[in-house]
């Protein structure tokens, strides 16, 4: 009896064997070609990678500075209509992402509007005049910063030179598939320039040599010479000041 079932089992190995290759083939095809994916959603196996940040800065200034700031008289009136539309003392900083600026209480930040405020002068320790900004709605500038502030970089009788910096942002460039590229993402500032000559409009400025030169008119030449002797980089705001000084004094000479 024992001998007949080893028999008829020894048998049965050829086609058990044919009918395990043929679920193993049919289960490697599936995998490979068909539709076997355990879960619809997330990959069948994997390791979890770490995301990406949101990196930069959105503050015109990041240091909170001792300022004078100056209102909208009808913002001001809302509350008092006797009040002064100015303040001064309170440490500040503008923040271009919430178009803010926050000021810094005793008890947290207080943030207003941009467009409350008219002019705003910030302050070194030593109480020198670091940056004034101007509410772009007051300028006249046909660009994107009617709600943001324009820093004033040049004051002169014959021209006026101001800049606005816009904040954007740079998008991740990381490929999920290829594993490359870069996951995070990061705000930077890109700085436009306008001038207004007396008499004329505001217009937009190329940030180079030859522009600036341009608006000197008659005067180019002249100024060419001052920045070789000078060596002035007119893409640093304390040069190109320094630039449009001597710029007037000739004009006036």
């Amino acid at each position: 009896m024992m001998e007949k079932l080893i028999f008829i089992f020894c048998c049965l190995i050829p086609s058990l064997l044919i009918s395990q290759e043929d679920l193993y083939q049919t289960t490697r095809d599936e995998f490979n070609y068909g539709e076997f994916r355990p879960n619809n959603v997330a990959p069948i196996y994997g390791i979890a990678e770490k995301p990406g940040k949101l990196l930069g800065n959105i503050y015109l200034d990041s240091i909170f500075r001792s300022s004078t700031v100056v209102f909208f008289k009808e913002i001001v009136k809302r509350y008092d209509p006797n009040a002064s539309d100015s303040i001064a003392g309170y440490k500040l900083r503008i923040n271009l992402l919430e178009k803010l600026v926050e000021f810094k209480m005793k008890g947290g930040i207080k943030g207003i509007d941009n467009m409350a405020i008219k002019k705003i002068q910030t302050f070194d320790p030593a109480g020198n005049i670091l940056k004034t900004y101007i509410n772009g709605k007051i300028l006249g500038i046909d660009s994107e910063g009617d709600d943001g502030f324009y820093e004033l970089v040049f004051d002169g009788p014959t021209i006026k030179v101001v800049s606005l910096a816009m904040l954007k942002k740079k998008e991740p460039t990381y490929h999920v598939a290829l594993s490359m590229g870069d996951k995070n993402a990061y705000y930077y500032f890109k700085t436009l320039y306008f001038a207004k000559s007396m008499h004329e409009n505001w217009k937009e400025i190329n940030n180079n040599k030859n522009a600036w030169l341009d608006l000197t008119g008659p005067k180019a030449k002249w100024m060419e010479s001052y920045l070789q002797q000078n060596q002035l980089n007119l893409k640093l705001p304390t040069d190109l000041r320094q630039f449009f000084q001597y710029f007037e004094k000739i004009m006036h000479e």
